[in-house]
């Protein structure tokens, strides 16, 4: 009977463990910049609800139908705990520290994970899971929004960049999480709106919409304003299209009363973009960009004749018309490898240079490191003070690869492949009461906290971010009986 007590309790923890996730961010942020200490309040309780976590699911695994979950946690975190043990007896220098905290958050995401599908589906017999969950990311966005707002209008808040660039991430202490955490919950908290506002005089619940739309652009991060575009052209989409194909929809006057400020909120954000942080990064950003041009132009020159010399040996050019051609093209054609790499350096904000030393690691790593992974950040070397240089590539699926090899890698896919497989077929069989509102929304959450880990991380390689992912995913396999 209290073991019971206590796996109940347990799962409306989760519940309330979702609002009390920017209260950690703030705790942490104090910890780390009054406090200047690394063991923070956030890093420790998510830690132990992990634990708690794993406890939970070693319970649930009493019936059958729930053994597949610890089954394949104990699988991964002996794989896991070979590449660690491995990367102990193969690498040099190493950081144990954060070896240990990097297997630890890799292993967060999916204890989680396990946690929330099989607590919301105990959940699910007693009450509206969709609403419970909507409800608790609302609750927790409002919190973030009220200490943006109040750091920002006292001007105590914290710059989202060391250098040149502007935004602002409030009290909160690192401006790459936050803008991701908004961004994959942006899409939840205006289905929150769409689902509440019925008629005219409910239009005050776009106010949360209002404050994210705020926040993501005081941020100043491409992901932030990606979220905002992404988000309320989705929804304006999908209404229109569930307009057309359900003619007879009891709510079409609220479907349309949403369409409505939808549009209105995008083209408030397009119409006002040049004036937002972002621009001007972009501007600071393709300014830099272009002092690296010309500080790089002697190297140029070198190249372009070097090639020309190459061509004009390889073809046997030797009329000046020509030779003039051929320059033409090689210039062409380096001009086109120059502006391919200011985009993707705009795009990816220099990360590439950091994919490209790990793909050096990896090369020259031994078959175990390929096969469990080179650990954190890689084989890094030690910098110009004799100390050690580790750095992420801070695309999530990218470190994951280079970090936990083939072998931990696939492993660790196996989760998205399957509940993605399962999730798609869904959709296909039941398109007809999956194609709404809802679904949309949910959807468009998990597409953005996917595309943002491949792309800019900060996601699955961060707790306080991937919980979101986590409880969103979780969510939508119990209420569409995945699970």
């Amino acid at each position: 009977m209290l073991a019971n007590q206590a796996r109940v309790r347990f799962e409306h923890f989760l519940l309330f463990f979702i609002i009390l996730q920017p209260v950690l961010d703030l705790l942490t942020s104090l910890s780390i910049v009054l406090l200047k200490s690394n063991a923070t309040v956030g890093i420790l309780v998510r830690f132990l609800i992990m634990a708690v976590g794993g406890i939970y699911i070693l319970i649930q695994a009493k019936e059958k139908e729930n053994r597949k979950f610890l089954i394949y946690l104990i699988l991964l975190a002996v794989v896991l705990g070979i590449g660690f043990i491995n990367n102990k007896l193969v690498k040099n220098p190493i950081v144990l520290g954060e070896e240990v905290k990097f297997v630890a958050k890799a292993l967060y995401i999916y204890i989680m994970l396990g946690s929330y599908i099989l607590a919301l589906k105990s959940l699910k017999k007693k009450v509206n899971i969709s609403d419970k969950v909507r409800n608790s990311i609302v609750y927790s966005t409002l919190i973030i929004n009220a200490i943006m707002v109040i750091s920002i209008s006292t001007s105590t808040d914290f710059g989202s960049y060391q250098w040149m660039k502007v935004g602002s991430r409030g009290w909160f202490y690192a401006g790459n999480e936050l803008g991701s955490i908004l961004a994959i919950i942006f899409p939840i908290v205006v289905l929150y709106s769409i689902q509440k506002t019925k008629s005219v005089k409910h239009v005050l619940y776009w106010i949360p919409s209002l404050l994210m739309i705020y926040s993501l652009i005081q941020v100043g991060t491409k992901v932030g304003m990606g979220s905002i575009g992404a988000t309320l052209a989705a929804a304006i989409g999908i209404i229109v299209l569930q307009l057309l194909f359900d003619r007879r929809n009891p709510n079409k006057m609220s479907l349309v009363l949403n369409g409505l400020i939808a549009i209105v909120l995008l083209a408030g954000v397009v119409g006002t973009f040049k004036m937002t942080p972002l621009a001007q990064n972009m501007g600071i950003h393709n300014n830099y960009l272009s002092e690296q041009n010309v500080a790089q132009q002697g190297q140029k020159e070198k190249e372009i004749k070097e090639k020309i010399k190459k061509e004009e040996k390889q073809h046997k050019v030797e009329k000046p018309e020509e030779k003039a051609k051929v320059e033409a093209e090689v210039k062409k054609e380096l001009e086109k490898e120059q502006k391919k790499e200011n985009q993707e350096n705009l795009i990816f904000s220099g990360r590439q240079v950091y994919e490209e030393r790990h793909k050096q690691f990896f090369k020259e790593a031994p078959m175990s490191q390929k096969l469990f992974g080179m650990g954190y950040a890689g084989n890094f070397k030690y910098n110009e003070q004799k100390e050690p240089d580790p750095k992420l590539i801070e695309m999530d699926f990218h470190d994951w690869f280079y970090d936990f090899g083939i072998i931990g890698f696939a492993l660790m896919m196996i989760p998205f492949i399957y509940y993605g497989v399962r999730i798609l077929l869904a959709f296909v069989t039941r398109f007809k009461e999956i194609f709404n509102v809802k679904y949309g929304m949910i959807t468009a959450s998990l597409v953005l906290a996917l595309g943002i880990a491949y792309i800019a991380g900060h996601i699955l390689t961060a707790p306080g971010v991937g919980i979101y992912f986590v409880v969103v995913l979780a969510c939508l396999i119990v209420d569409l009986e995945i699970e």
